[in-house]
């Protein structure tokens, strides 16, 4: 497993939703995944992290935690 510590994920949201917490929730749910190997399960897994923040950005959720752990799910239930 590559080690991609401190390691900065630029996705391209839509231009409506460039929002730092976006970035930071996309990078917290990346290194997780990639730490615990379940990024490797998962085809497109940067696709599947975006997809699950922003549609929980549009819900109106707005903390960076919140959102990170929401595409963490999605991605575990994926790779399970």
């Amino acid at each position: 497993m590559p080690n991609n510590a401190g390691a900065h994920y630029e996705f391209h949201w839509p231009i409506t939703q460039r929002h730092p917490v976006l970035s930071e929730a996309m990078a917290i749910a990346m290194d997780y995944l990639e730490q615990t190997g379940i990024a490797e399960r998962i085809t497109n897994t940067e696709a599947l992290v975006a997809a699950e923040i922003l549609t929980s950005w549009e819900k109106g959720i707005r903390h960076r935690i919140a959102l990170s752990n929401r595409a963490i799910d999605a991605a575990e239930k994926l790779a399970a």
